[in-house]
């Protein structure tokens, strides 16, 4: 289910192990894993019961009439950016992006692309594989903490828990320039993302994000994605550079333009 690139633009640290104790590290359970009572869900085992969250999920879009989510309170240099992009816009002036040039747009709009997400779960660990640029999320449920140091990277470092059955994700290190989330906006570096995804129903699931970003957000953002399970649906190879057909001159700036 490939789409244009130009339908985006609209819108870790690894754990050490001693020696000798890694045997008994992969019998400790998470901490805050689901147990069989919290979660009934899924086959039991050494870190708790794994979800009934098999297939491939697709982001539900807004209903025409559907109230709108909240909007975001922007610091006043933010403010300005979008003042500047949204009148460049109106000039039909496609803004450059890094998506253009076929780099992924990393947390949090991976959770939101109009591409599907499966989710994968093993002892300790949920990898969450979006199907667009094939992004790869690795969330740790074994205990740990977040890095004292980081490198930036664009999907950041995640560490979650179970409370009952919701996944709830801590995500930091999100140093990368991509966006925010909210018309062509970049976070700052030191973005912080929380998030609650559990089911609504056997093939509904949302998604509960809260945002802080100092260098962006007046006061915190929240948001709420929707998705829809396609039991029977696999996840095709997307690879940007065949559909990349956009002019893009030496400079690195868009043209709305394809090539010929």
């Amino acid at each position: 289910m490939k789409l244009s690139v130009a339908i985006f633009l609209s819108v870790l640290a690894l754990a050490t192990f001693r020696a000798g104790t890694e045997s008994q590290e992969a019998q400790r359970p998470a901490k805050g894993a689901a147990t069989a009572s919290s979660d009934p869900t899924g086959s039991p085992g050494p870190y708790g019961p794994y979800p009934d969250w098999a297939g491939i999920w697709t982001l539900d879009f807004p209903k025409p009439g559907q109230p709108p989510g909240e909007a975001p309170v922007l610091t006043p240099p933010a403010a300005a950016e979008l003042k500047t992009m949204e009148e460049a816009e109106a000039r039909n002036e496609e803004p450059p992006t890094d998506a253009a040039n076929c780099l992924p747009p990393g947390m949090p709009t991976i959770m939101f692309m109009p591409y599907d997400v499966e989710f994968l779960f093993t002892p300790g660990r949920v990898t969450i594989i979006q199907e667009a640029y094939m992004q790869v999320r690795r969330v740790f449920l074994d205990g740990r903490a977040h890095p004292a140091k980081l490198d930036p990277t664009f999907n950041g470092h995640s560490i979650g828990h179970w409370d009952g059955d919701t996944l709830v994700i801590d995500t930091v290190g999100l140093g990368h320039k991509t966006p925010l989330g909210y018309n062509h906006l970049n976070h700052g570096p030191n973005l912080h993302v929380v998030e609650q995804i559990r089911l609504t129903n056997p093939d509904q699931m949302e998604d509960r994000m809260t945002l802080t970003d100092p260098d962006v957000l007046a006061k915190p953002w929240h948001t709420v994605h929707t998705f829809t399970r396609h039991r029977e649906w696999d996840q095709i190879e997307y690879v940007c550079e065949e559909n990349n057909r956009n002019q893009i001159d030496s400079s690195g700036k868009v043209s709305p333009g394809l090539r010929k």
